[in-house]
């Protein structure tokens, strides 16, 4: 089937045609992410030796629109070796990366000889990592810059502040990194901040990298760390002002403008009483970055203040503002994906939703917040959201674009005859390929595997067939009023997934088994708390292959009930305080699954919870996938095929 990639180029909609498309091309130059512009291939290939010292030549790419020019590249690979075209330094790196990628994907074969014109859809392409929350040490931010460089992410947003922590240290107020912590039950890492020169240090690492750090300091809510360090019992108290403009003041003078152009005040959630301002605060504090030759950038929805100088909105919802440029970050908060969702984000949902207009569509951001705690190691923050593969699939987003299709909610992939499944099915292709020979080094979880194999069918209580050829390997049946998001409109009652497989050999595999996918926003509220030791969920969820249950795991922190939900998105209790251990399907090793030769049964039984809160009814997921190797580095299982029809 042919592939059409869409992407937004100047004013217009630009094709990249099945005749220079992705649909046209093999082997490595098939499978660079992000996607290039485009790529015409050669004849011939080339030793990776010849490549080591391409010939660069400074000029301007025709056809790069002038906001992005200073990307764009073009990748000549010849049987005489490489040129590189770019109109400065930008330009240049970004061709090197696809060469070191592409030789990385011809694992020591010839690299195959062709033109590669290319530059991004969207001048910022940036993640955002909350460490707020929960610290993250200084290697683990500087493998995740590496990561976010070598797939053309050029933002880090840096959360430095939250209701638990203030992580950077301040030589004016020195109390800040000594008592700006609020962790009352010591899984929060108190005491764990970012000295001055670490700081420096990171953003000096991200600028040698093509990353530009954003650092935010999240005020006026989100602030108890902040009030605790000082005494305050509002952030309306006298000094509280003064204190804050010295901060961003001496934040500002950390790095040169070059290097740090932007400043995150935050803004959002002002939700308690002791955090709300009056807006001439926030005005003050917008001053201070405008005076150090800095753009401020806040939450919209969020706090308002007169802005003094430039100003960018960053979207986590309806926005207020329709006067500066945007950061869109709507729908794309990864601490709530499972790994199976991304491929979703990633084929289906478009940056600004093609209803901002383009002059304000300054970049993406992708946000992993991680509420919960992750306490130690300090890397399980990578192990409970699936950022590795998001800076791959949304990197290729952000950069490249593609038709938006708003038919499919987030939780669903379009049925398998439908065209737009090939667009899922490419990017699926190319990650796997970066998973397995661009990746090798990678010491962190990845967890991707493959899905558009499956088949699954769901009935009803009835024995009625409610919908087949579910190519996923999580489903959700029902996943809040958003009719578009579900395959079953019901909300009482119980579903079954069915699926049959077929095996050349009788075999035991690891399967990846859930029914319960826990926020890490919300804690275990939304799930009904943890199950008991027996069950799968709270709900009487089960799985039985060939007519045989399949029994769940020895459960670490069985039988928790679910906290109180709060609307300040902070918890204080012990509950939602606890770090997740193996309650969720890819934070636990693969469940031994026993198949035969020849065709087997696979029966997962539903159960519907009726537990609603203010946000959404719990979500009817069930979760079955083969798995070869680990959890955190799995493959898939060979040689298996899928049905959704009933098979001897």
């Amino acid at each position: 089937m042919s592939v059409t990639r869409w992407t937004v180029l100047g004013l217009g909609l630009f094709v990249f045609a099945a005749s220079e498309g992705v649909s046209t091309l093999s082997g490595p130059l098939s499978e660079l992410m992000p996607t290039p512009r485009q790529v015409v291939p050669g004849t011939g290939g080339v030793a990776a030796s010849r490549l080591r010292a391409p010939t660069v030549v400074q000029a301007a790419v025709p056809g790069a629109p002038k906001n992005v020019s200073a990307e764009a590249y073009v990748l000549d690979i010849t049987s005489d070796g490489v040129v590189i075209t770019a109109e400065g330094l930008l330009g240049e790196r970004y061709a090197r990366t696809t060469l070191a990628q592409l030789i990385r994907l011809s694992a020591g074969g010839e690299i195959p000889c062709g033109r590669i014109t290319d530059w991004p859809r969207l001048r910022w392409r940036g993640f955002m990592q909350d460490v707020g929350r929960n610290y993250l040490d200084v290697p683990s931010l500087k493998g995740l810059i590496d990561h976010m460089a070598a797939y053309k992410l050029n933002l880090f947003h840096w959360h430095l502040t939250e209701y638990y922590a203030w992580r950077l240290a301040s030589k004016r107020y020195p109390e800040i990194a000594q008592k700006g912590f609020y962790d009352p039950f010591g899984h929060r890492h108190r005491g764990k901040s970012y000295t001055q020169e670490e700081f420096r240090e990171i953003v000096d690492y991200a600028h040698a990298h093509g990353v530009t750090v954003m650092p935010e300091f999240d005020v006026p809510g989100h602030s108890q760390a902040f009030r605790e360090a000082f005494g305050f019992m509002s952030m309306r108290d006298k000094g509280v002002e003064d204190i804050l403009a010295n901060l961003i003041d001496e934040l500002c003078k950390l790095a040169p403008k070059e290097k740090m152009p932007f400043i995150h005040l935050g803004g959002d959630e002002v939700w308690d009483e002791p955090e709300k301002i009056d807006e001439k605060s926030m005005t003050r504090w917008a001053q201070v970055v405008a005076a150090n030759g800095r753009t401020v950038v806040t939450w919209d929805p969020g706090q308002k203040f007169t802005p003094q100088g430039p100003r960018v909105a960053m979207l986590w919802g309806k926005t207020q503002a329709d006067d500066c440029p945007w950061f869109d970050a709507r729908g794309w908060y990864i601490e709530d994906y499972s790994p199976f969702e991304v491929l979703n984000a990633a084929a289906y949902h478009q940056p600004f939703h093609g209803e901002t207009p383009e002059a304000r569509q300054l970049g993406a951001i992708f946000c992993s917040w991680h509420d919960a705690a992750v306490g130690l190691p300090y890397a399980n923050a990578f192990r409970n959201v699936p950022i590795f593969p998001a800076c791959v699939m949304l990197g290729d987003l952000y950069w490249h674009g593609h038709e938006y299709a708003p038919a499919f909610g987030r939780r669903r992939l379009p049925a398998p005859n439908d065209p737009l499944f090939a667009v899922a099915t490419d990017i699926e292709r190319r990650t796997l390929a970066q998973r397995d020979r661009v990746l090798t080094e990678l010491r962190h979880p990845f967890h991707f595997v493959k899905q558009t194999q499956m088949r699954w069918r769901l009935t009803d209580a009835d024995g009625k067939v409610i919908a087949k050829d579910i190519a996923q390997g999580s489903v959700y049946p029902y996943y809040g009023p958003d009719k578009e998001q579900n395959f079953c409109h019901s909300s009482t009652g119980t579903v079954y997934m069915e699926t049959w497989i077929k095996s050349p050999t009788a075999r035991t595999v690891g399967a990846w088994i859930g029914f319960t996918e826990y926020d890490r926003d919300q804690g275990r509220y939304r799930s009904g708390g943890t199950p008991a030791q027996g069950q799968w969920n709270r709900f009487g969820a089960s799985i039985t292959v060939n007519g045989e249950p399949i029994s769940p795991p020895h459960w670490l922190q069985p039988d928790m009930p679910p906290g109180p939900q709060t609307p300040q998105v902070r918890y204080d209790h012990m509950i939602d305080e606890l770090p997740f251990t193996n309650d969720e399907w890819y934070m636990r090793e693969p469940t031994p699954v026993k198949l035969k030769a020849g065709w087997n049964h696979v029966k997962l039984t539903l159960p519907m919870s009726r537990r609603v809160n203010t946000w959404m009814t719990h979500r009817w997921v069930g979760t079955f996938m083969p798995i070869a190797g680990t959890t955190d580095h799995p493959r898939e299982v060979e040689d298996l095929e899928y049905s959704s029809e009933p098979q001897p």
